[in-house]
């Protein structure tokens, strides 16, 4: 893994200008439509993010894991690990009342739960609500992909390697 990350810093940095422009105009498109969907907060954003961070795939029940079954009606509870205000606001670096002020505006919207022992769930209409925004996210990926898949055809192959190590 750290290899690859390694290989593809490289490649960003190699080919900056077919790659930066790509991500520009699809990481602006994408904040645009979470801009909207947060009614101009993008605190109420990061807020609602970071509970998602902490909704593992490895955690979902085996009918999450697909986009379509993620953004349906209805399709279920995530466990997650316990999270509380204060833990969002140390993550974040958001004032803890303003997470707090977040929380209530997040449960007002059905987004989250928040249990009696004050840990906070996103639920099933979050994902189905922001249906929009996961779709802009899909197509902001599909947008980087599409600009290191020809960063990578324009790429100076590397050096083949003999057995022993050596150039060829």
């Amino acid at each position: 893994m750290k290899i690859r990350k390694a290989r593809n810093r490289e490649l960003i940095e190699e080919h900056f200008s077919t790659i930066w422009p790509a991500q520009i105009a699809g990481f602006t498109r994408f904040i645009v439509q979470l801009r909207k969907a947060f009614d101009g907060d993008l605190d109420m954003m990061v807020v609602l993010a970071v509970i998602g961070d902490r909704t593992r795939p490895e955690n979902w029940a085996r009918e999450l894991v697909d986009y379509r079954s993620l953004t349906r009606d209805g399709a279920g509870e995530r466990r997650q690990e316990p999270l509380n205000v204060q833990s969002i606001s140390d993550f974040t670096g958001i004032p803890r009342e303003t997470v707090r002020r977040k929380i209530a505006a997040l449960e007002t919207r059905g987004w989250i739960r928040k249990d009696e022992k004050g840990h906070i769930t996103a639920l099933h209409t979050a994902s189905s609500d922001l249906k929009d925004a996961t779709g802009e996210a899909i197509e902001y990926l599909s947008t980087i992909a599409t600009a290191f898949d020809v960063a990578r055809e324009n790429a100076v192959p590397a050096p083949n390697l003999a057995r022993d190590g050596k150039d060829r």
